[in-house]
């Protein structure tokens, strides 16, 4: 927090870095994409961001400058990093992916070999969500990634995944962005009761 201008427009706020880019609230209040930003330097207490739509600059302090400079610097994590998955990582795939930013993270993924570390569903309705869940059934204890379609025309809504999956006995744990048209969230399976 602290003073930001930007836009010709001054005044307190704050400045949040998100995977998609900053988002400015207070009394400069905007949104710019990773791919506007075209360099950062912290000069003092103030951080100093070059954008394609003009400089941001924020009083931060010394110290907070110089963190924003380190986080601005880091390189944005994979989708199969965030997904937390790799080549030396078996993931078990439950029917189709069609998403290309999804099958791109999925390329030099050992697929099928044992034991998978996680499952992966893209689900483009309730009957493949059904299916899934049924396929979950013979990995207890395996967390799974659901892919599904952002927004309100999905034929599977976020609210009915979610239900769905919750009564199951499914937890989420996180969420991540897929590409412009799916997000993904991970469930952690249901408690598995010891045996007798």
């Amino acid at each position: 927090a602290g003073e930001i201008r930007f836009d010709g427009k001054a005044g307190p706020g704050r400045l949040l870095l998100e995977a998609e880019g900053l988002i400015l609230r207070g009394a400069v209040r905007a949104q710019i994409a990773r791919g506007e930003i075209t360099g950062f330097a912290a000069a003092g207490d103030t951080l100093r961001i070059e954008t394609r739509r003009g400089a941001i600059e924020a009083d931060l302090g010394a110290r907070e400058a110089a963190a924003w400079v380190r986080a601005l610097a880091k390189p944005l994590p994979t989708l199969a990093e965030k997904l937390g998955i790799g080549p030396d990582r078996a993931v078990l795939r439950l029917g189709p992916v069609t998403d290309a930013a999804l099958l791109e993270a999925l390329a030099g993924i050992r697929d099928g070999a044992r034991p998978p570390v996680l499952a992966l569903a893209e689900l483009p309705d309730l009957a493949a969500l059904e299916a899934a869940l049924s396929a979950m059934a013979g990995h207890p204890g395996l967390p799974i990634w659901t892919v599904t379609l952002k927004g309100t025309d999905s034929p599977l809504s976020e609210a009915t995944l979610r239900a769905r999956m919750r009564a199951a006995g499914w937890r989420d744990t996180k969420s991540c962005a897929v590409s412009a048209r799916m997000t993904a969230c991970r469930w952690h399976p249901p408690a598995i009761a010891a045996p007798d």
